[in-house]
C-alpha cells in the first residue's frame, strides 16, 4: 500500500491563509472553517483543488463585503453626506473643512445663548432691578409709619391750649392665638425624637396661659376662653381640622383689651409677649380749656386720604396751621415673619419730623373771663348767642376771642353747626351806631367840620326820599361829641348829605371795613361796603349810622384800635412772634384822639353806656343797637342786635374791647345788655396788665 505524503507546501499555504488576522470593522457573517473530514478528502490533488476553490469563494466574499463595507476599516470607509451637505466622518478627505464649519457653528450658537443670558441678567439685575427687589421685599419686609408728634398750641404765656397726649390701644386676636396654640401642639406631637425642640415648644405653650393675660388686662378669663374656643380633641396634624376649629365671626380677629390708655398701662400687657396681642400707639389731641377756645382753636378730624386713618385739623387754628403743627411722619423698614408680625427694625427710610409749636397772642386768663361773662349775659338775656374780643392797641395782638354757646372740643358729640361757629370772625351783620365815630372822622377829615361845629337836628327827625329818620328825642343844635354821646341819627344823616357820596364809605374802607382782616382765619367773612350814588340819598344817609353795609366784629375791633392808636391801623394778629407787622396811618393823630375824647362822654352821665364805666379809668366807647334783618324782607320789629366797642384807658389807650349779643330778650338796648359785659371783662384785664389809673377813684359817702 503506497500512501502518499501530504503536500506539505499546500498545507502550509492553507495554514497560512487561515491564520490571517480577522479584518477589523463590522462583521456581517462570521467566517467558518471548512471541516476537512466532511469533504472526505485529506490530501492529494483533489485537496489542492478544493483548497483553491475555497480560497476563491473566500476572497470573493471578502471583496463583496469590502464593497459593502463589512470588513473595511474606518480609514477606508467611503464618506457619507453629512450635516449641511458636507462630508461627515473621519475621512482623510474633507475632514478639516467639516470640523472647522462645525466649530464655527457651535461658537455662533454659544455666543447667541450667552448674549441672551447676559441680556436677561441685565434686565433682571439692572434695568428692572428695583421692581423685583421691591417684590422680594414685600414678602419679608413692610414699611411702618412712625406718627410724628403734633405741636402744641399755647397762649402768649406759653400755657398749653392744645396738646397731644401719647396713648395706646391693646387688642387681642383669638384667631391668631388659637392658630399658634394648635401649631405648637402639632410640633410637639410630630417631633418625639427632638427632645430639645419639644421642650422649647412646651415652654412657649405654657406661657400662653390665658390666666396671665386676663390678670394683666383686667378681663375675665372665662371671656377669653370663650372667644378662643380651644378644642383639645382636634387632630392638630390635620390641617383642615385645625382650620375648622379656629375662631370665626365677629370679634375673632379683634377684641379690645385696653382702649386709649397711657403707654405705661399698655406696657403691662404688651410686655407679656402673648400671641395674638397687638399694641397700637397714637397721639390724642387734648384741650385743657375747651369751651372758651373751641371755636378759635378748632378741632381734629379723620383724614380720609390717610391709609393709616390719621387725623388733621378741620377748623380754626388747627386747620389754619396744619402744616406747621403736624410735622411729617417717619417711615421705618421692618422685618416681618410669615404671620406678618414685626421682628425688628431694619432701617429708617424717612426721618420723623415733629410738628412745631404755635404760640398765640391769646391770654388764657382773659379768654376764660370773656367767655364766662358772655355766657352769663347770654343766659340772662336769653339771647341766641354772644361773642367778643379784646385787642392790644399798641400791637394789634388779639388777647381774647370767644363765643357762647360753645362745645367741649374733647367730646365732639357736643358739637353742632351753630355752636362751632366763630361768630366774631365768620358772621357779618349791620353794625348800627358803632359806625358813627367813622362818620365823625369823615367830617373832620373833610375840613368842613371841627369838634365844636354845631348841627341842627330839629325837630328830631328828617325826611329823606320818602323815609323818615328819627332820633329818640329832639336834641336840637348839637356838636360832634353830643352826636356820639346821644347817638343822633339825624346829625349823622346831615353830615353824610353834606359830603360827597363816596366820602363816608371811603373812610370806612380805610379803617379796614369791606375786606378780611389780616388774621386770614378759615371761613372769615369780608363784609360788604357799597358806595352809594349821588341820587341815592337814602342809602347815603343810612350808611352814616351803620345800616346798608355788612361788617364783622373783628373789623369793628380793628377800626376802634386804629382810632385808639391815634389814627394808625395795626393789623390784627393771633400769632405771637417777633416780626413787626407793617402799620399804616389813615388819619391825623389829633383828629383820632379828639374822637376818642368825644367817645368818653358815652360812658359818662347822660351817655348811652354808663354801665361800661370803670372806676379809676377814663373809658371811651360807643353803643350800637340795630334791628335784625328779616330773611323774608325788611327788619324784625322785635329783634335786635346789641354791640358795644370801648377803649381803655382813654387818656393813653391800651386795650380795646368789642362785645355783641344777638337778639337779647331781657333788655333791648346795648347800654343795658352788652355794656356791663365790657365793664366786667375790662376791669379784670386792666388789673391783670397793671395798667395805671388815669382817673381818681370814686369814694362812697358814709
Amino acid at each position: 500500500m503506497s500512501d502518499k505524503k501530504p503536500n506539505t507546501k499546500n498545507t502550509k499555504a492553507a495554514s497560512k491563509n487561515t491564520s490571517k488576522k480577522t479584518a477589523s470593522g463590522k462583521v456581517i457573517k462570521p467566517l467558518r472553517r471548512t471541516n476537512a473530514a466532511k469533504s472526505g478528502q485529506v490530501g492529494g490533488k483533489s485537496d489542492s483543488k478544493a483548497t483553491n476553490s475555497r480560497k476563491e469563494r473566500l476572497f470573493g466574499r471578502l471583496k463583496k463585503n469590502d464593497e459593502q463595507g463589512a470588513y473595511t476599516s474606518v480609514k477606508n470607509q467611503k464618506s457619507k453626506r453629512g450635516f449641511l451637505g458636507k462630508a461627515s466622518g473621519a475621512s482623510s478627505r474633507g475632514g478639516f473643512e467639516q470640523d472647522k464649519n462645525r466649530f464655527r457653528m457651535i461658537w455662533v450658537i454659544s455666543l447667541v445663548i450667552l448674549g441672551l443670558l447676559i441680556a436677561r441678567a441685565y434686565y433682571l439685575q439692572v434695568a428692572n432691578a428695583q421692581f423685583y427687589q421691591d417684590k422680594g421685599n414685600e414678602l419679608i419686609t413692610s414699611v411702618r409709619t412712625q406718627k410724628s408728634y403734633r405741636g402744641m398750641i399755647t397762649d402768649r404765656n406759653n400755657l398749653p391750649l392744645a396738646i397731644s397726649a401719647p396713648l395706646a390701644t391693646v387688642t387681642f386676636s383669638p384667631h391668631d392665638y388659637a392658630r399658634e396654640y394648635y401649631e405648637l401642639k402639632r410640633i410637639i406631637l410630630t417631633n418625639p425624637d427632638s427632645p430639645k425642640l419639644v421642650a422649647r415648644m412646651q415652654k412657649r405653650l405654657d406661657n400662653m396661659d390665658l390666666t396671665k393675660l386676663a390678670a394683666a388686662a383686667n378681663v375675665p378669663v372665662d371671656e377669653l376662653k370663650k372667644v378662643t374656643a380651644i378644642d383639645a380633641s382636634v387632630d392638630v396634624t390635620d390641617e383642615e381640622a385645625v382650620k375648622a376649629a379656629l375662631p370665626k365671626g365677629a370679634g375673632s380677629h379683634y377684641l379690645p383689651l385696653l382702649n386709649k390708655v397711657t403707654p405705661e398701662i399698655a406696657q403691662s400687657v404688651s410686655s407679656l409677649d402673648f400671641p395674638g396681642v397687638y399694641e397700637k400707639n397714637f397721639f390724642q389731641r387734648y384741650y385743657p380749656q375747651p369751651q372758651p377756645n373751641s371755636q378759635l382753636l378748632g378741632f381734629m378730624g379723620q383724614n380720609s386720604t390717610d391709609p393709616e386713618g390719621g387725623y388733621e385739623g378741620r377748623a380754626g387754628i388747627e386747620h389754619q396751621y396744619e402744616t406747621e403743627l403736624s410735622g411729617s411722619d417717619g417711615k421705618v423698614l421692618v422685618l416681618k415673619d410669615a404671620k406678618q408680625n414685626s421682628l425688628k427694625e431694619l432701617k429708617q427710610i424717612e426721618p420723623e419730623v415733629a410738628g412745631k409749636d404755635v404760640a398765640l397772642t391769646i391770654d388764657s386768663r382773659l379768654q376764660y373771663l370773656l367767655y364766662k361773662e358772655l355766657e352769663k349775659a347770654g343766659r340772662v338775656q336769653k339771647a341766641r348767642w354772644s361773642t367778643g374780643m379784646i385787642v392790644d392797641v399798641q400791637t394789634g395782638e388779639v388777647l381774647a376771642l370767644s363765643t357762647w354757646p360753645s362745645f367741649n372740643s374733647n367730646n365732639l358729640n357736643e358739637m353742632t353747626g351753630e355752636n362751632q361757629r366763630n361768630r366774631a370772625l365768620l358772621d357779618v351783620f349791620e353794625p348800627g351806631s358803632v359806625m358813627k365815630p367813622f362818620t365823625v372822622a369823615t367830617a373832620l377829615d373833610s375840613g368842613k367840620y371841627t369838634p365844636t361845629s354845631l348841627i341842627d337836628t330839629n325837630p328830631g327827625s328828617i325826611r329823606v326820599r320818602g323815609y323818615t329818620i328819627r332820633d329818640h328825642n329832639n336834641l336840637g343844635r348839637i356838636n360832634l361829641a353830643t352826636l356820639l354821646q346821644k347817638s343822633s341819627n339825624v346829625a349823622s344823616t346831615k353830615i353824610a348829605l353834606s359830603l360827597p357820596p363816596e366820602a363816608i364809605t371811603n373812610m370806612q374802607r380805610q379803617f379796614g371795613f369791606g375786606k378780611k382782616t389780616p388774621l386770614q382765619f378759615p371761613g372769615e367773612g369780608s363784609g360788604m361796603i357799597v358806595t352809594p350814588k349821588e341820587k341815592e340819598t337814602a342809602r347815603r344817609a343810612t350808611v352814616s349810622y351803620g345800616y346798608g353795609l355788612q361788617v364783622t366784629l373783628a373789623q369793628v375791633a380793628q377800626a376802634y384800635s386804629a382810632l385808639a392808636a391815634g389814627g394808625v391801623i395795626h393789623p390784627l394778629t393771633l400769632i405771637k412772634d417777633d416780626k413787626t407787622k407793617p402799620s399804616k396811618r389813615i388819619m391825623a393823630h389829633e383828629q383820632a384822639m379828639s374822637i376818642v375824647q368825644m367817645l368818653e362822654s358815652v360812658t359818662e352821665t347822660g351817655g348811652t353806656a354808663k354801665a361800661a364805666a370803670i372806676d379809676g379809668y377814663r373809658v371811651a366807647g360807643k353803643t350800637g343797637t340795630s334791628r335784625r334783618i328779616n330773611p323774608e324782607g325788611g327788619y324784625y320789629s322785635d329783634q335786635y342786635r346789641n354791640v358795644f366797642a370801648g377803649i381803655v384807658p382813654a387818656s393813653n389807650p391800651r386795650l380795646v374791647g368789642v362785645m355783641l349779643i344777638e337778639d337779647p330778650r331781657g333788655q333791648m338796648y346795648a347800654g343795658l345788655t352788652v355794656a356791663p359785659v365790657f365793664h366786667n371783662v375790662m376791669k379784670e384785664a386792666l388789673r391783670l396788665y397793671n395798667v395805671p389809673l388815669d382817673k381818681p377813684l370814686e369814694t362812697k359817702a358814709k
